[in-house]
């Protein structure tokens, strides 16, 4: 499965886009949203994402590239800001429709650290503890690894800047009223090309994406469908994109429990292991 489509496929959030509801969130009419044009629905949207802090988030993500098709599952709880922390778990990873041995695991990221329980990662744990901690500052300074980078991945679930891409779709339009998980929710189509959405981005932002997208972009295209309920808040997201080699890539994402505030644990300490970079590294 082709990273760079799989990230292609998903934007800078491998989660997230929405648009507006023309329905509150208790089903009635949003006789003000139904008004709006797709055009304005997703802006108006785009908005409401960015105050969107924490939230509860289920992805997938399939693909097919040269190297055959693979399928992840994860889902976690996310706050994204003033700090980011999570508690996420990766309970599929398949390659060919075969599962990949040891790849599933369960991560937690709090105060600048990270916790992983991954099977793949036991023999290089001390002690052979289920757990390893991984302080990003101090692996990124011995190592030149950038855990920092990798962990601000998750940030891909973040529904406000997938949303803002999405504004600079010429064709979204609304397909009608849809129920996601029980909620009531209206659901929008339309496609937007690789480098329209990445305009829509701040510099900052784009510099960001632009890292995990094909370098030879073109018109390449973006597929969205985007389900949102009466409060302007996404449920559902699914995009698509196809590569110049013959290869695809999906990711849908279900987002719920908005606003709730929650605890993220460390493990306890008895289970929890140093990471030998030695050993991780091919050194002694």
């Amino acid at each position: 499965m082709n990273r760079r489509l799989v990230v292609a496929v998903g934007g800078t959030a491998v989660g997230a886009a929405l648009v507006l509801s023309g329905c509150n969130g208790d089903g009635s009419a949003n006789t003000e949203n139904m008004k709006l044009s797709a055009a304005q629905a997703l802006a108006k949207t785009s908005q409401k994402a960015e105050k969107a802090d924490t939230f509860k988030a289920d992805l997938t993500v399939a693909g097919t590239g040269g190297d055959g098709a693979g399928k992840i599952h994860a889902d976690g709880q996310f706050q994204l800001r003033p700090s980011l922390k999570f508690s996420a778990k990766l309970d599929e990873f398949s390659r060919n429709g075969q599962s990949v041995p040891g790849a599933k695991g369960q991560a937690v990221f709090t105060d600048n650290v990270l916790y992983a329980k991954v099977p793949q990662l036991a023999q290089f744990v001390s002690n052979g503890k289920p757990w390893v901690r991984i302080d990003v500052n101090r692996v990124a300074q011995r190592t030149g690894f950038d855990v920092q980078g990798l962990v601000g991945q998750v940030q891909k679930v973040d529904p406000a800047e997938q949303t803002k891409m999405f504004t600079g779709s010429k064709d979204a339009r609304r397909v009608g009223a849809e129920k996601v998980d029980g909620v009531q929710t209206v659901h929008y189509t339309g496609t937007v090309t690789v480098q329209d959405a990445l305009n829509r981005l701040d510099p900052e932002a784009r510099a960001k994406v632009s890292k995990w997208l094909p370098k030879d972009r073109g018109n390449a295209k973006i597929n969205f469908d985007l389900w949102a309920d009466g409060d302007n808040l996404p449920r559902k997201i699914v995009s698509k994109t196809n590569g110049t080699q013959g290869e695809s890539g999906s990711v849908t994402v279900l987002y719920s429990h908005y606003g709730e505030s929650f605890t993220v644990n460390p493990p306890p300490s008895d289970q929890v292991g140093q990471l030998t970079l030695g050993a991780l590294l091919g050194g002694d």
